[in-house]
This record gives C-alpha cells, sequence and structure tokens, in this order.
C-alpha cells in the first residue's frame, strides 16, 4: 500500500471494471497504460484490459516517501483500516506521480471519484464526506467546477509533508503545532503569583487524571506577556505545549476554519497517545467579533456559539487560550473556563525588576529613560524588549527609551513630554480639616488600609496634589484612573473596567484614585438608563469590599448619590488658601516674597498660581502688580464655585480602628 503503482493499478483495475475495452472510457484508460507498462509492473505482458483486471500484480518501484509518512500518521492517530487505506489514496492522488498522472483522465471522463476510491478503500461512497479523515481536514473533499467532486489532501498534512527534515521533533509535534519553549519562571510574574500556582497544580492534576474539558483564559492588553506566561505554566507543570493554528500551508494568516481544523486535529491526535498541553493564541479568532446588544441581541458572531461551547467542554487535553479582550465574550462561554488569569502591564514596584532582566536577556545596559517612561505610560514596559534590542542594533544604549516612545506614541496618540515635576508644598494644601493630622493618621504603622477619601471643591484647590501626598506618605504607587478610562458605550462594559480598576489596584497593592467621579456616582434617581444604575451599584459594591486604599474626587459633589456618603470613610472639602497660604503660594510659585497687596485679592487657588507660573514663562520677567493683575483675572475666570454637598468635616475612620 506503499507504493504509488499500488494505487495507480487499483484505480486502473476499477475504471477498467466499469468501462469496456472498446468504450471511450476504455480506450483512453489503455491509452494511459500502455506508455507506463513498466511503471505500473506490467512490463513483457499484453497491455489490454485483462491485464489491468489481473489481481496478482506485485509492487513496482519503491515506496512512496509520501505514503510511507501518511502511514505513519495513520498509526499514530490510531486509524482504521478503511480510514487509513482512504488518507493513502488521498495522498497518492496528491503526490504519487504515477497515481496522480491518472487523475487528469478520470476528470476528463467525468468519472465518479467516490465511487473508486469506495472500490479500494471499503468506504461508502456517501461515507466518504463523515469519514473521521476528513472531519479533521486531513483528506479534502470539494466540487469542482464541473460539478464532479475531487478529493486530495488538505493544508494540515500537506504542511507536514512539505516540512524540511528535521523540522519537527516528531510527526505528532508536526501535528499539533510548534512546540513552546519557555524563557521565564513563575518568579518573573510576581502580579499573578496566586492564580500561576492554581494553574500548574490544575494542569498537573488534569494530565494525570485524564480529566476532559480543562481551559484556562490568559486575558489582557497585548503586550503584557500572556504567552509567555502560558509556556512558563507548561514548564512549570512539566508538559510540552504546542501552538496550534498560527499559518495556514502557505505560512499566511489563517481563517477561523483553519484555526478550528487544527486545534480538532491536534485534540485528536492526543486523545489517545501521549501528554501535552495546547496553546491557543489569539482566542478572538474562534469567537469572532461578539457583541450583545440591549434587548440580548447578538451581533458579528463568527461560527456557532454551541460548537464553541462543547469544544471547551470536550477538549481530551488541556487547552491555555490568551485573548486581548473579553470583554465582548459571551458569559456562556466564559463560565466554561476552569481558571481565569488577568495580565496587565507590570506596575511601578515591578517594571524595574522587568526592565533589569530584559536587559540581560538582551546583553544590553539598563536604560533609566525607559524606567521614566513606564512609569507615565505603564504600557512602555510591552516595549522594552523591543526597544532594548533596537538600541543595541543602533549601537546607541542610551537610545532604547527614544525607540520605546516612539512606539508608544503611535499606540497612544501624540503625547506632550512631561516636564521635570516641580517639589511640591504639602503645607499649602488647604482644606475643612487639618490634612497633615489625617494624613499621619492613616499613614501610621499598623493603621488598617481599607480606608476611602472623597474630596470635593472647586477646582484647583489641590484634590489631585492632595491624593499624590497621601499615596507617598503610605508608600504606595498610584493607580488613577479618569471617567474617560472606564465608561463605555457597551453595555455591562464599564463596570467590568471599574471591577478590573480595583483589581489591578489590589493585585500591584497601589492606592486607587478615581478623579471626576461624579461622572459614575451620578445621582441614581436621575437616572434614564438601567446601566446607569448598574455603574454606581458596581462602585458602590467594590468601595465597601476594597482591602486598600481607595480615593475619588469630583468638582461637583451635589451631583452624587446620597448613598456614596456612608460609603467613603473620610470626607473631604478642599478650599482656596487663606491669606497665610496664598503668600506662601506666591513664595513657592514666584521665588520671591509676597507683596502686601496679595491678601486684597483673596479666594485664590493653588490652580490659579500654577496658571499664571506658566504664563510667567512666556511673558518675561513681570513685577509684583503684574502677577496679581494675572491673578485676579484667573479668579474672576473660574467658573461658579458648586454647591457644597454638606458631608461636613472628615470624621474617624468608619472599619478597622
Amino acid at each position: 500500500m506503499l507504493y504509488d503503482s499500488h494505487w495507480a493499478r487499483g484505480l486502473a483495475r476499477a475504471i477498467a471494471l466499469d468501462h469496456p475495452g472498446r468504450s471511450k472510457t476504455g480506450r483512453a484508460l489503455l491509452g494511459w497504460a500502455r506508455p507506463r507498462a513498466a511503471a505500473l509492473g506490467l512490463a513483457g505482458k499484453d497491455m489490454n484490459r485483462a491485464a489491468l483486471l489481473a489481481e496478482d500484480m506485485a509492487a513496482a518501484g519503491r515506496e512512496d516517501e509520501n505514503l510511507v509518512q501518511a502511514n505513519r500518521l495513520a498509526d499514530a492517530l490510531e486509524l482504521a483500516d478503511d480510514e487509513r487505506a482512504l488518507l493513502l489514496l488521498a495522498t497518492a492522488l496528491d503526490r504519487a506521480p504515477l497515481t496522480r498522472s491518472l487523475v487528469q483522465l478520470i476528470e476528463t471522463e467525468g468519472l465518479d471519484i467516490e465511487a473508486l476510491a469506495s472500490a479500494l478503500t471499503g468506504v461508502a461512497p456517501h461515507a466518504i464526506r463523515r469519514a473521521e479523515v476528513v472531519r479533521l481536514d486531513l483528506v479534502g473533499r470539494w466540487s469542482g467546477k464541473d460539478g464532479h467532486v475531487q478529493l486530495g489532501l488538505c493544508w494540515s498534512f500537506e504542511r507536514l509533508l512539505d516540512a524540511p527534515p528535521g523540522r519537527h521533533a516528531s510527526l505528532l509535534d508536526g501535528l499539533l503545532g510548534e512546540r513552546q519553549a519557555a524563557r521565564h519562571t513563575l518568579a518573573d510574574f510576581p502580579a499573578q503569583q496566586r492564580e500561576a500556582d492554581l494553574a500548574v497544580a490544575l494542569l498537573r492534576g488534569a494530565i494525570e487524571q485524564g480529566a476532559r474539558g480543562i481551559n484556562i483564559l490568559i486575558h489582557g492588553p497585548p503586550g503584557t506577556g500572556k504567552t509567555e506566561l502560558a509556556r512558563t505554566l507548561a514548564a512549570a507543570a512539566g508538559e510540552p505545549l504546542h501552538a496550534v493554528g498560527e499559518a495556514d500551508r502557505d505560512g499566511d494568516e489563517p481563517a477561523r476554519h483553519e484555526r478550528v481544523a487544527a486545534l480538532r486535529l491536534a485534540l485528536r491526535t492526543l486523545e489517545k497517545r501521549g501528554r501535552a498541553l495546547l496553546l491557543f493564541d489569539e482566542m478572538e479568532d474562534l469567537l469572532g467579533d461578539t457583541r450583545i446588544e440591549q434587548g440580548g441581541r447578538v451581533r458579528g458572531r463568527a461560527g456557532s456559539k454551541l460548537f464553541v461551547n462543547r469544544l471547551l467542554e470536550d477538549n481530551v487535553v488541556p487547552v491555555i487560550w490568551t485573548s486581548n479582550c473579553i470583554a465582548d465574550a459571551d458569559p456562556a462561554i466564559l463560565r466554561r473556563f476552569s481558571l481565569s488569569i488577568r495580565m496587565d502591564f507590570p506596575g511601578a514596584a515591578h517594571s524595574p525588576a522587568m526592565l533589569e532582566r530584559v536587559s540581560a536577556e538582551e546583553k544590553v545596559a539598563v536604560d533609566p529613560a525607559l524606567a521614566a517612561l513606564a512609569a507615565r505610560a505603564p504600557e512602555a514596559a510591552s516595549l522594552f524588549r523591543v526597544a532594548a534590542r533596537a538600541a543595541a542594533l543602533a549601537g546607541d544604549a542610551e537610545s532604547a527609551g527614544r525607540f520605546a516612545g516612539s512606539v508608544l506614541g503611535a499606540m497612544r496618540g501624540p503625547t506632550v513630554e512631561p516636564r521635570a515635576p516641580r517639589a511640591f508644598d504639602e503645607a499649602l494644601l488647604c482644606a475643612d480639616t487639618d490634612l497633615a493630622a489625617l494624613f499621619a493618621q492613616l499613614a501610621r504603622d499598623g493603621a488598617p488600609a481599607d480606608f476611602s477619601l472623597l474630596l470635593t471643591g472647586p477646582p484647583g484647590t489641590g484634590k489631585t496634589e492632595a491624593v499624590q501626598a497621601l499615596a507617598r506618605r503610605l508608600g504606595r504607587p498610584l493607580v488613577v484612573k479618569r471617567a474617560s478610562d472606564l465608561m463605555s458605550k457597551w453595555v455591562g462594559q464599564t463596570e467590568r473596567l471599574i471591577a478590573a480598576a480595583f483589581a489591578d489596584a489590589r493585585r500591584e497593592g497601589a492606592m486607587l484614585f478615581f478623579d471626576e467621579v461624579d461622572s459614575l456616582l451620578a445621582d441614581r434617581q436621575h437616572a434614564a438608563q438601567s446601566w446607569e444604575v448598574s455603574q454606581v451599584n458596581e462602585l458602590l459594591i467594590w468601595m465597601e469590599e476594597h482591602p486598600l486604599p481607595f480615593a475619588a474626587a469630583t468638582n461637583h459633589a451635589a451631583k452624587l448619590d446620597p448613598a456614596s456618603a456612608r460609603r467613603f470613610v473620610f470626607k473631604v472639602e478642599m478650599r482656596p488658601l487663606d491669606a497665610a497660604r496664598a503668600r506662601r503660594a506666591f513664595a513657592h510659585f514666584f521665588g520671591r516674597e509676597a507683596p502686601a497687596d496679595l491678601d486684597r485679592v483673596g479666594d485664590l487657588t493653588l490652580g490659579d498660581f500654577a496658571v499664571v507660573a506658566r504664563q510667567a514663562r512666556f511673558a518675561g520677567s513681570l513685577g509684583d502688580a503684574a502677577l496679581l493683575e494675572r491673578l485676579r483675572c484667573e479668579r474672576a475666570a473660574r467658573p461658579a464655585t458648586p454647591q457644597p454637598i454638606g458631608f461636613g468635616r472628615a470624621s474617624a475612620p468608619a472599619r478597622g480602628e
């Protein structure tokens, strides 16, 4: 069965049985056979119909290497005899020269290839389309332009046949997909340590017990190391990891059905043999761009939801899936995962260690500019390796920050390089309570960490500066989220972003700060849509459960939902500067003692001083009178001060004293 001549003679015999030698097809068949008599093993015999019908023909020539590979694959898949024969026949039709030369006659004469294949393999003509090798996309069955069915090989097997020698460690490796090598250890993923330990234990148990339906989801923004974590988990579990369906037969982008076929083939391959894990990168290719609109209508789904559900429930070996965004994934699909691990850009605590590791691996010096860039834009950490490699190739170790900055600009849009920050004087902060005493109370050794703080007051009164000062006192990184970072047009997405912000802060041990919180905590009595209520509920729940410091600020306290008052442990109203702080601010921003007339201006804020200080950079040297006039103008240009919500002074901690 591994000889080209075996399948060519088998096809010729099947044709001869149905077509007498005097028929048009019979004559064409003899015309094909006579010049190939030696190759067919019929040399020395009269080339007639009787010779083609003879059953005692010995194999001619050498074993065909493609047929040998197909037979090895049949062994690996433990195919039944008829399935094996169908795979070998399709291989001969596609790759064996003698058998392939008969295909043109079959097509020209309009012969039924399925009937001929049935005669050679024992698979009934109507059953070929349901044969396992066809369902696994090893053997292809399609209709030609003339409507006649054709048989051949699919890309998944052709890719294996065309691989250069030594490309794959084994035939199974070639079917499963490229084996993935880990470059890191679990210690390199400190923010995911708890989930990673769970994942390793799960993978080991699933392999040992042969459990079905084990799926691990790793999700997060691009460049956060999802694939690297998958490789590391497999290495820690002591099992090989194969990435499935990453290219088509030509090495180009695969279609959805090609990726699905590769996954099914890999799962079938591992069903009865081998210990391995599978990696399906970019899960969106399987799910499609699914969106659930109001009313429960589904838009944009590619493929069958039921098919995906069954695929997740029945996979015979664990599969690790990665996704850049699961916001649009159907909850019915997400609940079928055994474990979900969220990846994010490393926080301030972990970014330096990551930069050190990447620089050592790329054999370049650490560029401090890269660390500074990541401190301003966390997604810059995803560019560490590329930037370090580019700097090494450019021969300029100090250019890594510029390389990363150029790409970051493409990712985020044009950005403004921040100036060196001016040292801030916390004594300038003016509030309805003693902030220094409050901050000292919150930052003392052993103080509870689960407090929340609301800062209200007019623009420019220093709400953000106060939160930054508190974070410094606590020794925690500060995660700042604005309403624009959290609000989404997709139903349910705002709630997910709120939950993710709290989860990320907890993972990094950071203080979380929501600016413009009135957009998220608007009074529910005035809500016109159900999602306006649900996002308030979501935030209130997280505020109560969050174990770390949380702060929020608003210029419009009167717009907040009344229920938020009791959720904030501390309420502080930031105020314009009193006379003493105004004189101190003048010296801080302008570098000289305040004039006596400053006391007559009154009602100034830190924001007023900051704006005039920036104006002075362009106006040159300004005298005291000019500075005072500009301060008056800024005060007059401020919008009317919103009415306070009446929270009163900061109170003692409500929890954990």
